[in-house]
């Protein structure tokens, strides 16, 4: 049976805080008018994420403001000075390592008077915009800003700076001793088993193998094999069957087990490695030389250090100095839920072994041994259910064993067992966090994940929770969510989008989050969490106020919440019956995000209306599952909407010009079946909107002399009448991403796209009658153009030469739907010199030949539907790598093993190859 060790080390991190809060306006209009307040918890970050807002909505604002009233200013000296005094006694709290309930309550208390702070610099901007002032003058504001901050600055400021918390009370020292006890008791246990694994048996026999195998020539020191994967996998469990496998015992007659931990001491890893060979009391060796004591001893056999559960870099650089630098002398196996952490450990070609969920027949065999303790005793009246429990687990063999454990408090009496079984199998999800004993030790080690998750992260991470379970997450979505949030802070070498990618790239390095698709060039296209992790989301989220998840499990049962508690939260996620929901007449003032994934084709025209009724003040609206039948003058209502995604009827065709009110609108996101879609608004004038995006040719019917739209990074996609003239893109000089959509014949000549010098990525669909009898020249291409798709263009592949074959940075390049026709396409020396990957679908090329010093760099050959082509030209051969075919002829797929062969024998590396079935 498979025993795994919940790593349950109580997460007694201490609540770091650090405010920093700062309000002020200025006399100028070129100046920011705005308040910040950054909160950081060990405890989650949601305070930080709710200042964050207000700091994000007074940037915006201040870009309306002209003159300030000298008694607003007097207002914003008297709270600078106020929140210096909080931020000197959180600082003092910061140093003497503050925490407790009394602490929390405190937090909370400050997180709500930012909220209420929010409130009010919103209704002040809402009835300015209400009233038509595009330039909002706050002297002549109907709400007095000046009053309101003094009554502000007077009940609720004063209130918290006169809190006897205020004080911070020392933490006694004994707390400290106690905390690091109990984490060290939890941490000595150990899987000290000999009964049978469930499940892993190839992967353990493959690490075993690798333990073995000599080292590879040229390894410098001692070899590392590192293990990695998510909390619950089961890393520390095949560690443990390698560290005791009778074949490791015989080949290392020397082996230690270091359990390492996030808080460790350098010193006694040392000790522990001494204590191995010799009784010698070292505990008085000074710590530069224990290491070099374990060295000494370490050189002299032939060992198998297991260092299991590393967290940092530190860590590993604190062991690896007492590793012999001789090679052969041992092995380290090292297990880690970071693999950044891992692969800097890595000493050879072998990377690190990323640890795979289990199988379905694993899972099951896994529940039944924890349930009965072998395979046999399973009622059969209830296999169905037990099979449908183990399946819901996810292969994750922590949520197994929890439970498994549930289940066999079930078994008796005999009578409910059945029902009982029932029951857990239509709510697995809701079991994986609770009161129970199993729940608690699965929150616990995924908590300590949680805990070394850097703060600008967390809120990030718990963010997943909104989503269904196992719901496959749009990257491209999840990222303008976050920053429509206000969870990204832009960096000055960096887009917020980047650092948004980059906060996801994070979280899979630390195995909390998987990426389930990736594009041609690595990157992550889409994402998801495994159950355990979503629960454990929804449960931190819930705890922290950062959104609120309401659920019906059926249509007898009421909503849970109920929706007359709505008015407490600030996001809100629906899974199931969202019409239901609306019907009763929710009523949020303070709800900030609406999202809602429970689909529904035919709703009533009043829906969206109903929607603007309920959450006034919404910045985020995600209701792409539900298609409404035509578009609501009131959505220009929602005066703070960032971002919106929905689904367009039958009678939803456009946007009006209104929607240029939404002065904070970041992201559209259509979904529609029409093939045109009008937005009425001038582009320019929509100053903030970063992204567009649908799948019908949008077209900006207003375009008005003046403005731009500095922010404008994707529109996808827009219809070619909307380019021809130049004027939308002239406005939008910075787009990176750029899709044309329709007859591609009338931008022939255009000149258009040549001053976008920030776009980056572009595809263009003809979609109309009228053949393309020439196209661009390079000089009309975007300068800087790396990502090109044509599709359905039907142009002679003599013009790649003249055309696409010498644009200097080109990259990526997608031939789909017959972007070119003809049967010979002849590249000439020197042409596509940075192209990486080419990707042709459906042509009817049956001639390809290639000159010596065309595609230099030609990485990745992507060749679909080309029934004619005779021979996959052999000078691509040196540079390829990766190689994937389907529906080509014989001696397409005859030439490429040719290929293949050719780059063994010439020591031009392995030419991976894929070849769908039925070539």
């Amino acid at each position: 049976m498979l025993q795994l060790v919940c790593k349950t080390a109580v997460a007694f991190d201490e609540e770091l805080v650090l405010i920093q809060l700062q309000f002020f306006v200025s006399l100028n209009c070129s100046d920011l008018a705005g308040a910040s307040l950054i909160l950081q918890t060990r405890s989650g970050s949601m305070a930080e994420a709710a200042v964050s807002f207000l700091l994000q909505n007074l940037k915006d604002i201040g870009v309306y403001i002209y003159t300030l009233r000298r008694d607003a200013d007097d207002e914003r000296q008297g709270l600078l000075k106020d929140l210096e005094t909080i931020q000197a006694k959180l600082e003092d709290a910061a140093s003497s390592k503050s925490s407790g309930k009394e602490f929390r309550v405190w937090e909370n208390r400050i997180r709500d008077v930012v909220y209420e702070a929010d409130d009010l610099i919103e209704d002040f901007a809402s009835q300015e915009l209400a009233d038509g002032n595009k330039k909002i003058i706050w002297r002549s504001s109907k709400i007095d800003l000046a009053a309101k901050l003094k009554e502000f600055r007077k009940k609720k400021i004063q209130s918290i700076l006169h809190d006897p918390y205020m004080g911070f009370p020392p933490v006694p020292s004994s707390s400290t001793s106690l905390r690091s006890d109990e984490t060290n008791r939890m941490r000595q246990v150990l899987p000290l088993t000999d009964k049978t694994v469930v499940g892993f048996e190839d992967v353990i026999e493959t690490l075993i193998a690798n333990v073995m195998e000599p080292p590879p020539v040229g390894t410098p020191g001692v070899e590392v094999i590192s293990i990695t994967g998510m909390p619950g996998l089961g890393k520390t469990t095949v560690a443990w069957k390698i560290f005791s496998d009778p074949k490791i015992q015989h080949e290392f007659p020397t082996r230690i087990w270091i359990d390492v931990s996030q808080e460790y001491k350098p010193r006694n890893i040392y000790l522990k490695i001494l204590k191995k060979f010799t009784e010698h009391d070292f505990s008085n060796m000074d710590d530069r030389e224990l290491p070099k004591k374990a060295e000494e001893w370490l050189t002299q056999v032939k060992f198998l250090l297991v260092v299991d559960d590393v967290w940092t870099k530190n860590a590993w650089n604190d062991i690896k100095v007492a590793l012999p630098m001789t090679k052969g002398s041992g092995k380290v196996l090292m297990t880690s839920r970071d693999y950044a952490v891992a692969l800097y450990t890595k000493t050879h070609e072998l990377r690190p072994h990323r640890l795979r969920f289990l199988r379905d027949d694993e899972s099951w065999k896994l529940l039944q041994y924890e349930v009965y303790g072998n395979e046999t005793q399973w009622p059969s009246d209830s296999m169905d259910i037990g099979r449908s429990i183990s399946k819901k687990c996810g292969g994750l063999p922590l949520a197994i064993v929890v439970i498994g454990g549930i289940l066999k408090e079930k078994i008796d009496p005999p009578e409910s067992r059945k029902a009982e079984w029932s029951y857990v199998s239509k709510r697995t999800e809701e079991y994986f966090m609770g009161e129970g004993k199993e729940q608690e030790s699965m929150e616990k080690v995924i908590e300590l994940s949680y805990n070394a998750v850097p703060y600008s992260l967390r809120d990030c991470f718990l963010y997943f929770g909104v989503y269904p379970n196992n719901q496959e997450i749009s990257v491209w979505k999840l990222t303008r969510l976050w920053i429509a949030e206000g969870f990204i802070k832009e960096k000055k070498t960096q887009t917020l989008e980047e650092v948004a990618v980059d906060n996801l790239k994070e979280l899979i390095r630390r195995n909390l989050v998987m990426d389930v698709k990736r594009n041609r060039r690595g990157e992550v296209k889409a994402c998801r969490v495994h159950d355990m992790i979503r629960e454990f989301c929804k449960k931190k989220a819930n705890d922290e106020k950062l959104f609120q998840f309401i659920s019906k499990p059926s249509e007898e049962e009421p909503f849970s919440p109920s929706v007359d508690k709505v008015h407490e939260f600030h996001r809100i996620s629906i899974h199931s019956h969202g019409l239901n929901f609306l019907e009763q007449k929710p009523k949020g003032p303070h709800t900030r995000s609406l999202l809602c994934f429970s689909k529904h084709e035919n709703v009533h025209p009043s829906t969206l209306k109903s929607i603007v009724d309920a959450f006034e003040r919404l910045r985020i609206l995600e209701v792409s599952e539900i298609k409404f039948p035509k578009y609501d003058a009131k959505l220009t209502k929602l005066n703070h909407l960032r971002y919106i995604s929905l689904a367009a009827g039958e009678g939803f065709k456009s946007l009006p010009e209104a929607i240029a009110s939404l002065w904070s609108l970041q992201t559209i996101v259509i979904d529609t079946s029409h093939h045109i879609f009008e937005i009425k608004a001038d582009v320019g004038e929509l100053r903030r909107l970063r992204h567009v995006k649908t799948k019908a040719s949008i077209v900006f019917s207003c375009t008005k002399k003046g403005g731009s739209n500095k922010n404008l990074h994707t529109l996808d996609r827009l219809s070619a009448a909307s380019c021809k003239d130049g004027v939308v893109l002239s406005k939008t000089p910075n787009l990176q991403t750029l899709v044309v959509c329709g007859d591609l014949a009338s931008l022939v000549e255009t000149t258009c796209f040549k001053d976008l010098k920030r776009l980056t990525k572009m595809k263009m669909i003809k979609v109309s009658e009228r053949q393309l009898g020439a196209f661009l020249v390079p000089a009309y291409f975007p300068p800087n153009l790396k990502i090109l798709t044509l599709s359905a263009t039907n142009l002679e592949w003599s013009y790649m030469s003249t055309t696409l074959g010498r644009l200097p940075l080109l990259e990526v390049l997608k031939l789909k739907d017959n972007a070119f026709k003809g049967d010979e396409w002849k590249v000439y020396h020197g042409e596509f010199s940075k192209i990486q990957y080419l990707h042709i679908d459906r042509s009817n090329l049956s001639m390809w030949i290639v000159e010596d010093g065309s595609f230099p760099q030609l990485t990745t050959l992507v060749l679909n539907n080309s029934e004619k082509l005779s021979a996959v030209p052999f000078s691509l051969a040196k540079t390829l790598q990766t190689l994937e075919m389907g529906r080509v002829p014989m001696s397409a797929k005859a030439s490429v093993e040719k290929i293949s062969e050719e780059k063994r024998k010439r020591n031009w590396g392995e030419l991976k190859l894929a070849i769908a079935p039925g070539t």
